[in-house]
């Protein structure tokens, strides 16, 4: 990392931020996927919610919080117990419009991979993302991701939509 390009944990004081990104993010690129109405009128609430609800748990998630020169740009989520038999399951990835290209989203994976190996070692790093983000999946590609076959899958919009599970078997490539 570079002194530009800061990774700090998130906690529950940064939950409005986290979901500002996150909307920010699927309204750009999640139109056509998901509904226009549900991004712009729905998500804002929908995403803070789920936020305040994670950040309130008894066991938070595992969240870094990437900040361009003290700006948030990006945000990791792990949820290692999604489903164990399967792997250590990233949840979010997401770099704001506009900071593509600086290394955020590397470092993200970097970090994710990392804390994947720390609690679960020996057990594959995977996630999901929709088939026509195809930005994201090219981004997947070039960390060596291995894609599978596309499945339909149930929208936080209610919606339908073909998605790919990228899968690292050793997340320690990613470092």
């Amino acid at each position: 990392m570079t002194k530009r390009l800061l990774l700090r944990a998130a906690d529950a004081r940064d939950v409005e931020r986290i979901a500002a990104l996150h909307v920010a993010s699927w309204q750009q690129h999640y139109r056509g996927i998901l509904p226009d109405e549900y991004l712009d009128q729905r998500a804002w609430d929908e995403r803070l919610t789920l936020w305040r609800q994670r950040f309130a748990a008894a066991s938070p998630p595992w969240v870094r919080l990437a900040l361009w020169y003290g700006e948030s740009v990006g945000f990791v989520c792990l949820l290692p117990d999604e489903a164990p038999e399967r792997g250590v399951y990233l949840d979010n990835l997401h770099v704001l419009p506009g900071q593509q290209g600086r290394g955020v989203g590397r470092a993200l994976m970097a970090a994710a991979a990392a804390e994947a190996l720390r609690v679960a070692p020996g057990r594959p790093l995977y996630l999901w993302v929709y088939q026509a983000n195809h930005a994201a999946c090219g981004f997947y590609r070039s960390l060596g991701g291995v894609a599978s076959t596309p499945r339909e899958v149930d929208t936080a919009a209610g919606s339908r939509a073909l998605a790919l599970s990228y899968q690292w078997d050793d997340p320690s490539r990613l470092l």
